[in-house]
């Protein structure tokens, strides 16, 4: 399935955030030691692929979003749009667009301590944010609102055909994670949008202290996209959970699948040995 493509990118791309961006942050936090600092290479790392992992993960669902509404709209033609190979495409076409975006500050970021010259990078700072701003938060969350409401009215209007319960599951599934995702992202935007609006306003140290109150909680919140997934997938799908109950006490479904397979065989087996006898 193509959505499993976007899926499966949107997962790599938390990942790699989660180790670029957020790992180093933590163990700041709880060891009071910098692992950028006197790592040239981590540094690279860090600031080529932390904002890739910032863009890929939304992308990816709003792809996923899309997907989803060709997939349960009445019209078959639709349903053949994006293949398993043009899903594969249009991930590869994104992470390199994304990647390429991210190399100037890959090289600006240099040295013993990882920093840049912020006179250097006034033109990147200046396009970054704004490319955040319009991309990122203002065009991904109407795509994500626009194709999950059309998926929903998609199944309003198709209620009466019968699906498998696989195919209503995963529907069920998509649907919440692209409400989880409006919702997390939604105090990001406001705030991206708030700071941009109030650049040329002299701030008390009270406001400021108000607007790093507000800046920490929103990200907090919005990182919730990159780990919520599978809270998500637990809280809907009951497949879901009895997968996951399995693999956590090493059970082996297979044993049951290969013992009800011998037993079927075996019973064919049996029947044409008997219909071969009284022929």
């Amino acid at each position: 399935m193509p959505n499993t493509v976007f899926l499966v990118a949107s997962f790599v791309g938390s990942l790699v955030l989660l180790w670029s961006s957020r790992i180093p942050r933590s163990i700041l936090t709880v060891t009071n030691v910098d692992i950028l600092v006197g790592s040239i290479v981590y540094c690279k790392i860090r600031w080529l692929f932390g904002r890739w992992g910032l863009n890929m993960p939304i992308t990816c669902v709003c792809l996923a979003s899309i997907d989803r509404f060709l997939m349960t709209s009445s019209n078959i033609q639709y349903h053949r749009f994006i293949t398993l190979k043009r899903a594969y495409i249009i991930v590869t076409i994104f992470s390199i667009a994304y990647l390429a975006i991210c190399i100037p500050d890959g090289i600006y970021y240099s040295g013993y301590l990882c920093t840049a010259s912020a006179n250097d990078r006034a033109i990147y700072k200046q396009f970054i944010t704004y490319f955040n701003l319009i991309v990122t938060n203002i065009l991904s969350l109407l795509v994500l609102i626009i194709f999950s409401l059309l998926t929903w009215y998609n199944f309003w209007s198709t209620r009466h055909q019968r699906r498998s319960r696989l195919q209503q599951q995963v529907n069920r599934m998509m649907l919440t994670e692209f409400t989880m995702v409006c919702i997390t992202t939604l105090p990001n935007f406001v705030f991206n949008i708030y700071q941009q609006a109030t650049q040329s306003v002299v701030k008390s140290q009270l406001r400021l202290a108000q607007e790093n109150l507000w800046t920490n909680v929103s990200v907090a919140v919005s990182f919730t996209l990159h780990v919520g997934t599978f809270y998500i997938y637990i809280i809907v799908s009951r497949a879901y959970r009895r997968n996951v109950r399995t693999a956590l006490c090493f059970k082996n479904q297979n044993q049951v699948t290969s013992l009800q397979s011998q037993l079927r065989n075996g019973t064919t087996a049996q029947a044409f040995r008997t219909i071969t006898a009284r022929s």
